[in-house]
Protein backbone atom coordinates (compact mmCIF):
# COMPACT_ATOMS: atom_id res chain seq x y z
CA UNK A 1 0.00 0.00 0.00
CA UNK A 2 1.46 3.36 -1.02
CA UNK A 3 2.06 6.03 1.58
CA UNK A 4 -0.11 9.16 1.44
CA UNK A 5 2.03 12.30 1.76
CA UNK A 6 0.72 15.37 3.57
CA UNK A 7 1.34 18.59 1.67
CA UNK A 8 2.78 21.25 3.95
CA UNK A 9 4.74 23.63 1.75
CA UNK A 10 8.47 24.39 1.85
CA UNK A 11 10.60 24.07 4.98
CA UNK A 12 12.72 27.03 3.82
CA UNK A 13 12.65 29.61 1.04
CA UNK A 14 15.67 31.36 -0.46
CA UNK A 15 14.58 34.75 -1.76
CA UNK A 16 17.71 36.48 -3.05
CA UNK A 17 19.74 38.11 -4.24
CA UNK A 18 20.34 37.43 -7.91
CA UNK A 19 24.02 36.98 -8.87
CA UNK A 20 25.04 36.65 -5.22
CA UNK A 21 26.15 33.03 -5.30
CA UNK A 22 22.70 31.55 -4.74
CA UNK A 23 23.28 28.53 -7.00
CA UNK A 24 26.61 27.77 -5.32
CA UNK A 25 25.07 28.25 -1.87
CA UNK A 26 22.06 26.05 -2.66
CA UNK A 27 24.35 23.30 -3.90
CA UNK A 28 26.17 23.42 -0.56
CA UNK A 29 22.97 23.66 1.49
CA UNK A 30 21.56 20.53 -0.13
CA UNK A 31 24.69 18.51 0.60
CA UNK A 32 23.00 17.80 3.91
CA UNK A 33 21.19 14.46 3.58
CA UNK A 34 18.05 15.91 5.18
CA UNK A 35 17.83 19.01 2.97
CA UNK A 36 16.44 18.99 -0.55
CA UNK A 37 14.61 20.84 -3.29
CA UNK A 38 11.06 20.46 -4.54
CA UNK A 39 10.03 17.14 -5.99
CA UNK A 40 10.79 18.41 -9.50
CA UNK A 41 14.44 18.95 -8.47
CA UNK A 42 14.57 22.62 -9.47
CA UNK A 43 16.61 25.10 -7.48
CA UNK A 44 14.43 28.00 -8.70
CA UNK A 45 10.70 27.39 -8.89
CA UNK A 46 9.72 30.90 -10.06
CA UNK A 47 6.23 30.31 -8.73
CA UNK A 48 5.68 32.17 -5.46
CA UNK A 49 5.56 35.57 -7.14
CA UNK A 50 3.15 34.15 -9.73
CA UNK A 51 0.90 32.96 -6.91
CA UNK A 52 1.08 36.46 -5.48
CA UNK A 53 0.12 37.95 -8.83
CA UNK A 54 -2.81 35.54 -9.16
CA UNK A 55 -1.38 33.79 -12.19
CA UNK A 56 -1.15 30.27 -10.75
CA UNK A 57 -2.95 28.54 -7.84
CA UNK A 58 -1.23 28.04 -4.47
CA UNK A 59 -1.24 24.27 -4.95
CA UNK A 60 1.10 24.56 -7.94
CA UNK A 61 3.76 25.68 -5.48
CA UNK A 62 2.86 24.01 -2.18
CA UNK A 63 2.44 20.54 -3.66
CA UNK A 64 6.13 20.47 -4.61
CA UNK A 65 7.08 20.11 -0.94
CA UNK A 66 5.55 16.97 0.62
CA UNK A 67 6.01 16.05 4.27
CA UNK A 68 8.40 13.19 3.53
CA UNK A 69 11.09 13.82 6.13
CA UNK A 70 13.24 15.99 3.86
CA UNK A 71 13.47 19.73 4.52
CA UNK A 72 12.62 20.86 1.02
CA UNK A 73 12.73 24.39 -0.34
CA UNK A 74 13.60 26.54 -3.32
CA UNK A 75 15.89 29.50 -3.91
CA UNK A 76 14.46 31.91 -6.44
CA UNK A 77 16.27 35.29 -6.41
CA UNK A 78 13.33 36.92 -8.20
CA UNK A 79 11.36 36.75 -4.95
CA UNK A 80 13.44 39.39 -3.12
CA UNK A 81 12.79 42.14 -5.65
CA UNK A 82 9.20 41.26 -6.60
CA UNK A 83 6.67 43.42 -4.76
CA UNK A 84 3.87 40.83 -4.70
CA UNK A 85 5.89 38.04 -3.15
CA UNK A 86 6.31 39.11 0.52
CA UNK A 87 2.57 39.41 1.23
CA UNK A 88 1.94 36.18 -0.67
CA UNK A 89 4.57 34.35 1.40
CA UNK A 90 3.00 35.63 4.62
CA UNK A 91 -0.42 34.45 3.46
CA UNK A 92 0.23 30.99 1.99
CA UNK A 93 3.32 29.60 3.75
CA UNK A 94 3.52 28.07 7.22
CA UNK A 95 4.39 30.73 9.79
CA UNK A 96 7.63 29.01 10.83
CA UNK A 97 9.25 28.98 7.37
CA UNK A 98 12.61 30.84 7.41
CA UNK A 99 13.60 33.09 4.52
CA UNK A 100 17.23 32.92 3.42
CA UNK A 101 19.07 35.79 1.76
CA UNK A 102 22.64 36.22 0.56
CA UNK A 103 23.86 39.65 -0.57
CA UNK A 104 26.88 40.55 -2.67
CA UNK A 105 28.68 43.84 -3.31
CA UNK A 106 25.87 45.50 -5.32
CA UNK A 107 28.12 47.10 -7.92
CA UNK A 108 29.88 43.83 -8.65
CA UNK A 109 26.49 42.08 -8.57
CA UNK A 110 25.22 44.48 -11.26
CA UNK A 111 28.20 43.74 -13.51
CA UNK A 112 27.74 39.98 -13.02
CA UNK A 113 24.07 40.26 -14.00
CA UNK A 114 24.90 42.16 -17.17
CA UNK A 115 27.59 39.61 -18.03
CA UNK A 116 25.07 36.80 -17.52
CA UNK A 117 22.61 38.52 -19.86
CA UNK A 118 25.39 38.74 -22.45
CA UNK A 119 26.33 35.09 -21.84
CA UNK A 120 22.77 33.94 -22.45
CA UNK A 121 22.18 36.32 -25.32
CA UNK A 122 18.97 37.51 -23.71
CA UNK A 123 17.25 40.19 -25.74
CA UNK A 124 15.30 42.68 -23.64
CA UNK A 125 14.12 46.02 -25.01
CA UNK A 126 16.33 48.82 -23.81
CA UNK A 127 16.47 49.96 -20.98
CA UNK A 128 14.83 47.01 -19.18
CA UNK A 129 18.08 45.20 -18.21
CA UNK A 130 19.66 48.36 -16.78
CA UNK A 131 16.50 49.34 -14.90
CA UNK A 132 15.84 45.88 -13.40
CA UNK A 133 19.45 45.32 -12.41
CA UNK A 134 19.74 48.76 -10.82
CA UNK A 135 16.69 48.06 -8.63
CA UNK A 136 17.99 44.59 -7.74
CA UNK A 137 20.83 46.14 -5.74
CA UNK A 138 18.49 48.15 -3.48
CA UNK A 139 18.83 45.52 -0.79
CA UNK A 140 17.81 47.50 2.28
CA UNK A 141 14.52 48.63 0.71
CA UNK A 142 13.68 45.08 -0.35
CA UNK A 143 14.53 43.59 3.04
CA UNK A 144 12.34 46.18 4.76
CA UNK A 145 9.36 45.13 2.63
CA UNK A 146 9.93 41.48 3.46
CA UNK A 147 10.42 42.14 7.17
CA UNK A 148 7.18 44.11 7.29
CA UNK A 149 5.30 41.21 5.71
CA UNK A 150 6.76 38.11 7.38
CA UNK A 151 8.64 39.43 10.43
CA UNK A 152 12.31 40.25 10.79
CA UNK A 153 12.91 37.21 13.01
CA UNK A 154 12.24 34.93 10.04
CA UNK A 155 14.84 36.63 7.84
CA UNK A 156 18.34 35.15 7.79
CA UNK A 157 20.70 37.37 5.81
CA UNK A 158 24.26 36.46 4.83
CA UNK A 159 27.01 38.44 3.12
CA UNK A 160 28.33 36.49 0.13
CA UNK A 161 31.94 37.59 0.54
CA UNK A 162 31.98 36.30 4.13
CA UNK A 163 30.42 32.96 3.21
CA UNK A 164 32.91 32.59 0.38
CA UNK A 165 35.72 33.12 2.89
CA UNK A 166 34.39 30.44 5.28
CA UNK A 167 31.71 28.30 3.61
CA UNK A 168 31.55 25.72 6.40
CA UNK A 169 30.68 28.34 9.03
CA UNK A 170 28.07 29.89 6.76
CA UNK A 171 26.37 26.58 6.02
CA UNK A 172 26.57 25.41 9.62
CA UNK A 173 24.55 28.52 10.49
CA UNK A 174 21.92 27.82 7.82
CA UNK A 175 21.57 24.19 8.85
CA UNK A 176 21.15 25.40 12.41
CA UNK A 177 18.26 27.61 11.25
CA UNK A 178 16.66 24.41 9.90
CA UNK A 179 17.24 22.60 13.19
CA UNK A 180 19.93 20.33 11.78
CA UNK A 181 23.40 19.37 12.93
CA UNK A 182 26.16 20.31 10.49
CA UNK A 183 27.89 17.96 8.07
CA UNK A 184 31.29 18.41 6.37
CA UNK A 185 31.16 20.24 3.05
CA UNK A 186 32.85 19.11 -0.15
CA UNK A 187 33.46 20.72 -3.53
CA UNK A 188 33.27 24.28 -2.23
CA UNK A 189 35.58 25.52 -4.99
CA UNK A 190 33.59 24.02 -7.85
CA UNK A 191 32.31 26.56 -10.37
CA UNK A 192 28.59 27.18 -10.39
CA UNK A 193 26.63 26.14 -13.45
CA UNK A 194 25.23 29.67 -13.66
CA UNK A 195 28.60 31.42 -13.94
CA UNK A 196 28.88 34.39 -16.30
CA UNK A 197 31.30 33.87 -19.16
CA UNK A 198 30.73 36.73 -21.59
CA UNK A 199 32.44 40.08 -21.15
CA UNK A 200 30.60 43.32 -20.47
CA UNK A 201 32.15 46.77 -20.16
CA UNK A 202 31.12 49.66 -17.94
CA UNK A 203 29.87 52.72 -19.77
CA UNK A 204 31.45 56.00 -18.61
CA UNK A 205 30.22 57.08 -15.18
CA UNK A 206 27.86 54.15 -14.59
CA UNK A 207 29.98 52.44 -11.96
CA UNK A 208 30.35 55.66 -9.97
CA UNK A 209 26.63 56.35 -10.22
CA UNK A 210 25.78 52.92 -8.85
CA UNK A 211 28.23 53.31 -5.97
CA UNK A 212 26.60 56.62 -5.04
CA UNK A 213 23.16 55.03 -5.24
CA UNK A 214 24.04 51.99 -3.14
CA UNK A 215 26.11 53.54 -0.34
CA UNK A 216 23.03 54.60 1.70
CA UNK A 217 21.62 51.11 1.23
CA UNK A 218 24.83 49.57 2.59
CA UNK A 219 24.78 51.94 5.56
CA UNK A 220 21.25 50.81 6.41
CA UNK A 221 22.26 47.15 6.14
CA UNK A 222 24.88 47.79 8.79
CA UNK A 223 22.68 49.93 11.01
CA UNK A 224 19.37 48.08 10.74
CA UNK A 225 20.46 44.51 9.99
CA UNK A 226 23.82 44.31 11.73
CA UNK A 227 25.63 43.24 8.56
CA UNK A 228 29.33 43.80 8.06
CA UNK A 229 29.66 44.94 4.45
CA UNK A 230 33.19 46.28 4.74
CA UNK A 231 34.25 43.74 2.10
CA UNK A 232 32.19 45.60 -0.52
CA UNK A 233 35.18 47.46 -1.93
CA UNK A 234 33.19 48.99 -4.79
CA UNK A 235 31.48 51.27 -2.26
CA UNK A 236 34.67 52.41 -0.54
Amino acid sequence: MSRVLVMTGPAWVGIGAQRSGTTWLTDLLTQHPRVGLGTNGRKEQHLLHKVGDGRVPESDYLDLFPDDGVRRGDWTPQYLRHASTPACAARVLPDDVPFLVVLRDPVERFRSAMRLAATRGKSWPYPVPITVQTWTGMYADQLDVWAAAVGRERMHVLVFEQVREDPQAGLDGLWGVLGLDPVPLSGVEEESGSSSRADWDWTPGLRDSLATLYRPQAERLGRDWGLDVSSWSSLA
